[in-house]
């Protein structure tokens, strides 16, 4: 792999879940919004774990 290419979990963190939300409004089939949404619950867990300062996934 190029040392220049993003992983796709360097991608991810780089993404809010603001931006996150506009990509799943703007998402044109059931298939992308399925993805973003479970991006996003990912997002919102690992924030959550952040703040009770435990594993919870």
């Amino acid at each position: 792999m190029n040392e220049n290419k993003q992983t796709m979990y360097q991608s991810f963190i780089s993404y809010t879940i603001t931006e996150l939300n506009e990509l799943l409004t703007k998402a044109t089939d059931r298939d992308e919004m399925l993805f973003y949404q479970r991006l996003i619950a990912l997002k919102l867990g690992l924030a959550q774990e952040k703040v009770v300062g435990k594993e919870l996934l």
